[in-house]
């Protein structure tokens, strides 16, 4: 497939999330819409909930999403069997005159939907499970039937107890039966991934307010509010980055040994031996890998090969 078919999309994208059969994209205003292998988009976009969503994760074929309106102090979570068409939920209009539970208005087309009473802070998924925490409420590893597989307390550092917000949860990742949450000043808490026991806990000694983080093969990178970027495994802080500004997104390359980075305004790809970057004049949404071919899907919905 030549690298310049690639059709823009019909919204501002928000993520593109792959499975065994294409992709799904998710616009900034909860658009969803199918791609197939070749990035090609199949049928028209559907809004199944008339909000952004806050995350979302993909498990064997069933992808798993949370809506959070603050306006409206409205939240779900919900399941899509893939392979089955989206289709149009409620307008925003009508969530504003269903005020209690029992009256709640759900997205459409799920296999299954919750409404949630606290705000989702992050999710991460592996092959079997997924996981999120609520805001004051705990964490949760559920299946993909939204059968849940154990829970805990919302996780806490006495070195950073006293830092305004530094223990917020920013990220959960999961990396082969483990199960990390991170916090906005660097905590990390590993938990065993089936039985929700807790095995480690650490501060990454690096200052800073850290932002996202990807995970792979015991392979960190530490995303930072500031730019900097960390390579964190083995328990150390292998080297760190200055970046133009904050990671967009970001992928691991096991061949190369590599991340594959959309920063702000730039595409970078960093080894251990160097980190090489190309200024880009829009800002860039995420890395996606179709066909042998690396491409960074912009803000406006345009997919440029990656000149890394």
């Amino acid at each position: 497939m030549s690298a310049g078919t690639v059709s823009p999309l019909p919204f501002h994208p928000d993520q593109i999330l792959r499975w065994e059969e294409g992709y799904v994209a998710i616009g900034v205003d909860g658009d969803f819409l199918y791609l197939d292998q070749e990035l090609k988009q199949i049928g028209e976009p559907k809004k199944p909930f008339p909000s952004s969503v806050k995350k979302a994760v993909i498990v064997q074929k069933r992808l798993i999403a949370a809506w959070i309106e603050h306006e409206l102090m409205v939240a779900r979570i919900a399941g899509f069997d893939l392979g089955t068409d989206f289709v149009n939920g409620p307008e925003r209009g009508d969530l504003r005159s269903r005020t209690t539970i029992a009256a709640a208005l759900h997205p459409e087309g799920t296999a299954w939907s919750h409404v949630l009473d606290a705000e989702p802070l992050a999710m991460g998924a592996n092959q079997s499970q997924f996981a999120f925490m609520l805001w004051k409420k705990g964490l949760y590893s559920m299946g993909t039937d939204a059968g849940e597989h154990w829970r805990t307390a919302e996780p806490g550092w006495k070195e950073l107890e006293k830092l305004p917000h530094a223990e917020v949860t920013v990220e959960i990742t999961f990396d082969d039966d483990k199960l990390h949450v991170w916090s906005r000043g660097g905590g990390r808490i590993t938990y065993d991934s089936e039985t929700g026991r807790r095995l480690e806990s650490i501060v990454i000694p690096f200052e800073g307010i850290l932002n996202s983080v990807y995970s792979a093969n015991g392979k960190h990178l530490l995303c930072f509010d500031s730019g900097d970027i960390v390579w964190f495994s083995n328990g150390e802080i292998q080297k760190s980055e200055p970046l133009n500004g904050p990671v967009q997104h970001a992928s691991w390359n096991e061949a190369s040994q590599q991340w594959h980075i959309a920063g702000w305004r730039e595409e970078c790809v960093w080894s251990l031996d160097e980190l090489k970057r190309s200024q880009l004049a829009e800002i860039p949404v995420q890395i996606v890998e179709s066909m042998g071919h690396s491409y960074v899907v912009m803000n406006n919905g345009h997919f440029i090969h990656s000149t890394l």
